[in-house]
């Protein structure tokens, strides 16, 4: 009688760790597999028409370039960025470019957004967020003569990223730069000077790039934008 209520309860258990093993391997109930998704979904981003309040007109134009080559190595599971002059191609298309004129004047000038403006760009531009850029500093020194130091570039670049539909301020920057050149030596024969120490090569004084201190202030910026 023992024997046959021991066997009994080794089948019992047999039956129930099967039961167990199965709804382990049983498959994840679908809405499992769409959050997953929805997790590895990448940050939609729009870059406005960038704001330049330097003098330097073709600050915008760089700027752009330098955004494109410098977000274009995010990882596309990351984030898919839309730049400033597609987005003013789409805008222009839905006869909404002045959104963006109202959203860029209201932030560079109070750090705020126009809520009015920002509504229903999500179904415009099909994206889950806005960036804002803007260049508050662009130019550059050249030391025309010996001794008169080193010539050097400023750039000062401020960033806000907003999501579309909460409104809310989600990441911000403000990177900023003074770059200097090499100063010349004058007893190493490599450049030539006049007796008042004008110097006659303007390349061999030439401040750094534009290109290069605002690649170097995007890449840095950018390493901690967030995922969605």
């Amino acid at each position: 009688m023992k024997l046959r209520t021991t066997c009994g309860m080794v089948a019992a258990s047999v039956a129930m760790l099967g039961l167990l093993g199965a709804v382990a391997l049983a498959p994840a109930p679908s809405h499992a597999k769409e959050d997953a998704t929805q997790r590895t979904k990448p940050l939609r981003v729009a870059i406005l028409p960038i704001v330049n309040s330097s003098p330097e007109l073709s600050a915008t134009k760089i700027m752009d370039d330098v955004l494109r080559e410098q977000l274009g190595e995010t990882p596309k599971e990351q984030s898919a960025f839309l730049y400033p002059f597609d987005t003013e191609q789409r805008l222009i298309s839905m006869n909404a470019l002045d959104r963006a004129y109202r959203l860029n004047e209201q932030w560079a000038k109070y750090g705020t957004i126009d809520s009015t403006a920002m509504a229903g760009l999500d179904s415009i531009l099909l994206v889950d967020a806005v960036l804002f850029a803007r260049v508050s500093e662009w130019e550059n020194h050249r030391v025309p003569v010996i001794g008169a130091g080193s010539s050097h570039t400023t750039i000062g670049l401020s960033f806000a990223c907003y999501d579309v539909r909460s409104m809310q301020r989600i990441w911000k920057k403000t990177p900023r730069e003074q770059r200097f050149g090499q100063e010349i030596d004058p007893t190493s024969g490599a450049v030539n000077y006049d007796e008042t120490g004008f110097i006659q090569n303007k390349r061999a004084s030439d401040p750094p790039r534009y290109e290069a201190v605002a690649a170097d202030l995007v890449r840095d910026a950018f390493k901690k934008f967030p995922e969605k």
